[in-house]
């Protein structure tokens, strides 16, 4: 799938994914008596929709810095998709309810899950808006920088913002994935001997949507590598991508003591990674001493 069908299918699935957001809204606004963990999700749907609408826009822009791939065209896929799936769990539990009163408590025992449930929902809908936030932030600053009249020293430096921005995000996500791989664990061990056929639906439900957060968090982490990539090499002309140092390693890659004749070079750097106590580096390196390194790295084997 070329990069014009990819835009023609994230547009039509984001406008599918804003009326989903909406719908649920307006869902939840009209539902009496809701408790405070429901009236987050607002929160969450209000901060999605203004960035699906600005990627519409964007997709229908001549000029647009936009780079679509896979894992923008699979976040917005999702957010239609859980926000549907958030609906018909919200028709499961109000299902006893009349215009009169909300059984909320009655709620509770439907779903032994209910909090998980929400939870993994939310974080869907974040990992959505931090793909949608990250792309579109970093097309509308290398348009910026672009600008005929934009002065060198102003370019690198907010290249170099967004550079470390992004640093953050991915350092965050890794986080993240590792919580959710811990609930993940936690539901699959879970063990109710009192379990009956809602609760091991709500269950396996909740497995789905756990497994659906990982893939969707993982959508958002390669974005944002590939946003990193993107910025650097608008900055230095220089693609590097999947640099990475495991415990107690070390990595470079890139123009390190370069020379400003040097730093004219073009590179393409790829996967450059660490294992253990090992030292990796790749591209114009000078007046670096790789024993110290490896002796600093190889100490915290010793301690």
């Amino acid at each position: 799938m070329d990069g014009l069908t990819i835009g023609v299918s994230v547009l039509g699935i984001a406008t599918a994914a804003i009326q989903s957001v909406q719908f649920l809204s307006r869902t939840i606004d009209n539902i009496k008596n809701i408790p405070d963990t429901i009236k987050t999700i607002k929160v969450e749907l209000q901060a999605v929709e203004p960035l699906l609408h600005r990627l519409n826009g964007e997709l229908q822009r001549d000029d647009s810095q936009i780079i679509l791939s896979y894992e923008i065209r699979s976040a917005v896929f999702n957010c239609d998709r859980a926000c549907k799936a958030f609906h018909t769990l919200l028709d499961h539990w109000m299902r006893k309810s009349t215009e009169e009163k909300t059984f909320w408590t009655d709620r509770w025992r439907i779903g032994l899950f209910g909090k998980e449930r929400i939870m993994a929902f939310k974080g869907q809908l974040n990992d959505c808006k931090g793909t949608l936030n990250v792309a579109l932030s970093t097309a509308t600053i290398i348009a910026t920088t672009r600008q005929e009249n934009m002065m060198k020293e102003l370019k690198d430096i907010m290249l170099r913002q967004n550079e470390t921005l992004l640093q953050q995000e991915i350092f965050r996500g890794d986080r993240q994935r590792a919580e959710i791989e811990l609930s993940l664990q936690q539901v699959e061990v879970s063990d109710n001997c009192q379990q009956n056929g809602d609760s091991e639906q709500s269950r396996n439900e909740l497995l789905q949507e756990i497994r659906q957060q990982q893939a969707s968090h993982d959508a958002f982490r390669i974005t944002c590598e590939e946003e990193l990539s993107r910025t650097v090499y608008e900055r230095t002309g220089q693609k590097i991508k999947g640099v990475k140092a495991t415990t107690h390693s070390s990595s470079l890659a890139g123009f390190i003591n370069a020379s400003r004749d040097e730093l004219m070079i073009d590179q393409d750097i790829s996967d450059v990674t660490a294992d253990n106590w090992s030292v990796a580096a790749a591209g114009v390196i000078k007046d670096l001493n790789f024993k110290d390194m490896r002796s600093t790295a190889t100490s915290h084997k010793t301690l």
